[in-house]
């Protein structure tokens, strides 16, 4: 256990470290006075980055930076593996067709954010290159999988490549289209991004620990083995009560105004569930508490899903890329549902962000 959560908490660290690096590049170019202008060193240098972020690439960083490159790059070495539980099964999805698509998919909203691919509203939104990539792509490894001339095989080569598309591409690119939406304005989609992955992550962590001590009753023993109902509400919990605190933190620290510091920090974050705007609103705490519940229930149907995939590989973990976790498809499992959900929370029901 204690393994275990060692390189739990170094994986949130660096999720963190990633985060804040993102955060500090959009902030700079957004923002230039804000890192001082009390010499003259400050003041030219605020004029460069004001420059720089009127160009076309400093649009680009401004939303967004590390969060789209690194999660692009984690989502593509989780598609290798995918690939390999597949060719465990001896089907040969079209692997590089699925690739390029998955890239476009991920990568289309920080494009479009940055006015990189269009101009137009449905452009810059980024859906729009989302829905069109996804068919392109449909399109051209249908092309690629005729020309094969083989027809062994072709409903599961078929079926594994538009389904390696839809699942490490369409769906985790709702993580960088909450990074990168423009009606996120400034670093608010950074915190966004992070909400997601502490709370999915509270889910993994509470379920673990709760079912590791008093787990008795399995929950679907015939796809994981360790899960048990105790765990799955200890995670549900766990998560739920992340958001809450974090609700909470945002809305006092928006009543009481904080300069700096850490409090400011988390009124910054805490802010994504929104202000209470008194009677007959709905207040913070009860949409932070939906939101945990909704996506715990996700990480948790996320995680047993690529559980069944690699019972049915016969494989498993999907790598070897950290002791005791697996590989990277083994890690961003749970993601890879909870990002959806929240940019249909967040940004479809409540209009948030």
């Amino acid at each position: 256990m204690a393994q275990r959560i060692f390189y739990g908490i170094l994986a949130l660290l660096v999720v963190v470290a990633v985060v804040t690096v993102d955060v500090g590049v959009a902030r700079a170019l957004c923002d230039p006075t804000h890192l001082g202008v009390s010499t003259e060193l400050d003041r030219m240098l605020a004029g460069v980055l004001g420059g720089f972020a009127d160009t076309s690439v400093g649009r680009l960083l401004a939303r967004g930076s590390l969060i789209p490159l690194s999660f692009t790059l984690i989502v593509l070495a989780a598609s290798i593996e995918l690939n390999r539980l597949f060719v465990a099964k001896s089907i040969r999805p079209q692997l590089p067709a699925a690739l390029i698509t998955i890239t476009l998919l991920l990568l289309s909203p920080w494009l479009s954010a940055a006015e990189w691919l269009g101009r137009d509203p449905a452009q810059v939104e980024g859906l729009q290159w989302q829905v069109i990539w996804l068919v392109l792509g449909l399109l051209v490894s249908a092309v690629l999988l005729v020309m094969r001339r083989n027809t062994a095989g072709m409903i599961a080569d078929a079926g594994a490549t538009w389904f390696m598309m839809i699942y490490l591409g369409l769906l985790p690119s709702f993580a960088i289209q909450l990074r990168c939406d423009r009606d996120t304005p400034g670093v608010e989609g950074a915190w966004l991004v992070l909400i997601v992955l502490l709370v999915t992550k509270f889910s993994d962590i509470g379920g673990y620990l709760t079912g590791s001590l008093v787990g008795r009753h399995k929950l679907i023993p015939s796809i994981s083995p360790g899960k048990t109902i105790e765990g799955a509400i200890g995670g549900t919990l766990a998560s739920m009560g992340l958001a809450m605190l974090l609700a909470y933190w945002g809305d006092g620290g928006a009543r009481t105004g904080p300069e700096g510091g850490v409090l400011a920090l988390g009124n910054e974050i805490g802010l994504a569930f929104g202000r209470d705007m008194g009677p007959g609103t709905m207040s913070p705490l009860v949409r932070a508490a939906i939101f945990g519940l909704v996506v715990a229930v996700a990480a948790q149907f996320g995680d047993l899903f690529e559980s069944a995939l690699k019972r049915d590989a016969g494989i498993k973990d999907s790598g070897q890329i950290m002791p005791r976790f697996g590989g990277i498809l083994d890690l961003i499992d749970s993601p890879v549902l909870t990002f959806p959900v929240a940019w249909l929370l967040l940004t479809a029901v409540w209009a948030l962000a």
